[in-house]
């Protein structure tokens, strides 16, 4: 199964999002309060850890996006950890000093920042926002930290009467391919290319609609340019995540500059 966000992202999403506290919501909280375990529980087990039915584990299983437990026991054993998202040296590595990560993690933001100055003109913005502009409809997609702030893109552009559409997993993304026309304009943050790696059937969807496709990236590659129009390098450094301060960075810039030169003109 494709996921595009992690498990524990999409039961923190479902119980964020859940307007009332029954069964599922329940049951949700008690696998994320046992989430090493569960690739040792058998259906039954968890069932019996959330005082319900093996059926009833079967249906959230199901309404989360997996169509069996097993599927749902493999994704969670596949998990990557959150010790991946940073240099080596500072997770196998104890007694390196907390001080020289503030300082790398620092000078790295800094690095990006001037690399985006120096490098996206403020023509090429310009460009950017006049073909969101004049895309009838507009998608915005990424993995995990991308997804969340495509929300915020999409929030702020709705300010300015501007409808863009954005989807968490593969399934909300693919759902949203479906209902728009063909030729739209799609917009993919992804910093390390991950996003042509896990959401291959989203990125085949969008080329079936003749999508243009802009890639906001660290890492051009092959299969990035195989597929997209443009490809947009937002910077240099992401060993310890700096790239995630990126995608907000160019989303900051793409807002202000449909605020300055489509919204106020």
């Amino acid at each position: 199964m494709e996921l595009g966000n992690s498990v524990r992202s999409i039961l923190l999403r479902y119980i964020n999002n859940k307007r009332k506290q029954d069964n599922n919501y329940f049951i949700a909280q008690i696998i994320l309060d046992n989430f090493n375990s569960i690739p040792q529980l058998t259906i039954y087990d968890l069932s019996e850890r959330c005082f319900v039915s093996t059926a009833a584990i079967s249906r959230f299983i199901r309404l989360i996006g997996f169509s069996t437990y097993t599927d749902f026991k493999t994704a969670c054993e596949s998990e990557i950890g959150i010790t991946h998202d940073y240099d080596k040296k500072y997770t196998t590595n104890i007694s390196e000093e907390t001080g020289s990560f503030m300082d790398e993690f620092a000078e790295n933001i800094h690095s990006n920042l001037l690399f985006c100055q120096r490098n996206l003109s403020e023509e090429k913005l310009i460009e950017l926002v006049e073909k969101i502009h004049d895309s009838p409809e507009v998608v915005v997609f990424g993995l995990e930290f991308a997804s969340f702030m495509s929300q915020h893109f999409q929030s702020r552009m709705a300010m300015m009467d501007k409808r863009i559409y954005t989807g968490f997993t593969v399934a909300d993304q693919l759902k949203v391919i479906e209902k728009i026309q063909p030729n739209t304009l799609a917009l993919i943050f992804s910093m390390e290319g991950g996003f042509f790696y896990f959401n291959e059937k989203v990125v085949a969807a969008l080329k079936k609609k003749n999508a243009s496709i802009i890639v906001f990236t660290f890492k051009n590659s092959p299969m990035i340019e195989r597929s997209a129009e443009d490809v947009i390098i937002c910077g240099e450094r992401n060993e310890n995540t700096e790239g995630r301060l990126s995608v907000l960075h160019i989303m900051e810039l793409l807002i202000f500059y449909y605020m300055k030169t489509i919204y106020l003109t």
